[in-house]
């Protein structure tokens, strides 16, 4: 019975020892930068933080293709985040520089604040999709589409240059004298002249084949109103002016094909 508290000690040694198969301890080196330490591999510690980025490296003892044992980083895998927005945040020291959301949507990290790049977003090879209250979207989980801006039914919206806003579809100038019109207007309303006015039509090319003109008058003169096609061009008839009078309008549409832009009209 004295032995029986030495063969209980050896049985549950030897059972421990079973269930271990730690080979070393030897901690976990620090470095300041990448590791440049070469490993004892019986009793060096092959796992190394960087204190200056925070990667951990590890000790890689099989050769590589050109190369003898060496440190490598280790991945930081992918982070999952809700929503299907880019990340609003800058990774931390040790975070990955790698997300996906929840529609899917793969971003890496800029290295710059808080901009993340989409690498599979579609439309020509992803990048960073910036929005605000005028555009909406991602353009990949979320598509891209353009707020309301105020418009209603049946309203269009026109780009101005800075910003969208509502039109009515049809841009058009106020005249009481000649002009000559460009393609930003599409009618144009002549009030009351006090001469005979002379209003020059844009050059009928590929960039205006289509492109409409309407001449309202509504003026009390008595005055005449000529449409000049661009001087060196006429309408389809052969005319190179067209005379209007009174409250007669006309309509003035560019037909170009074949290297040739005639105006077509339509008196009302």
């Amino acid at each position: 019975m004295k032995k029986l508290p030495l063969y209980v000690f050896l049985l549950c040694s030897i059972s421990a020892f079973a269930q271990n198969n730690i080979t070393k301890t030897a901690g976990v080196n620090y470095t300041i930068g990448v590791p440049t330490i070469v490993v004892s591999e019986k009793t060096g510690s092959e796992l190394a933080v960087d204190t200056v980025t925070g990667y951990i490296y590890q000790w890689h003892r099989t050769p590589g293709p050109s190369e003898a044992g060496a440190w490598k980083r280790l991945g930081q895998g992918i982070d999952r985040i809700l929503g299907a927005l880019a990340p609003s945040y800058a990774p931390l020291r040790n975070q990955s520089w790698f997300a996906m959301n929840a529609s899917g949507v793969f971003y890496e990290y800029s290295g710059s604040g808080t901009v993340w790049n989409c690498r599979n977003c579609g439309g020509g090879g992803g990048g960073a999709v910036v929005t605000n209250a005028t555009l909406s979207g991602d353009g990949s989980g979320v598509p891209l589409s353009i707020a309301q801006q105020g418009a209603v039914v049946p309203q269009s919206l026109n780009w101005t240059g800075a910003t969208w806003l509502p039109s009515w579809g049809n841009p058009y100038v106020f005249v009481t004298s000649g002009a000559t019109i460009t393609t930003a207007v599409n009618e144009i309303l002549i009030g009351t002249m006090s001469a005979n006015s002379v209003f020059g039509l844009p050059t009928c090319d590929a960039s205006n084949d289509m492109k409409r003109f309407k001449f309202v008058r509504n003026g009390t003169d008595a005055f005449s109103v000529t449409i000049d096609p661009s001087g060196v061009q006429t309408f389809y008839d052969g005319v190179s002016l067209k005379i209007i009078f009174g409250k007669l309008s006309i309509d003035c549409t560019c037909r170009f094909s074949g290297g040739t832009g005639v105006w077509f009209f339509d008196n009302f």
